[in-house]
């Protein structure tokens, strides 16, 4: 992980419960200018350490569009949600 992991988690929720949704692309704004170089995340960054956390069964995928034909949303659209 890139992120630490109780600031993603905590920025998730914080998006989450503002009833938005909770892909690497607002997330990365929650998380604001925390990164080492005092700048924001690297959106992949962001999307690859949602996609662990998920892994690890602390985040799931918010229900989304049923996506059976269509091309699935890029990595940093998937939207997730506090487990």
């Amino acid at each position: 992980m890139v992120i630490d992991e109780d600031e993603l988690l905590e920025s998730v929720r914080a998006v989450y419960d503002a009833g938005k949704s909770a892909h690497a692309i607002n997330v990365r704004i929650e998380l604001g200018d925390i990164a080492d170089d005092g700048g924001y995340f690297d959106v992949m960054d962001v999307a690859d350490d949602l996609a662990e956390l998920e892994w690890l069964g602390k985040l799931s995928r918010a229900p989304a569009v049923d996506w059976s034909g269509i091309e699935p949303p890029p990595k940093t659209r998937i939207p997730y949600r506090p487990s």
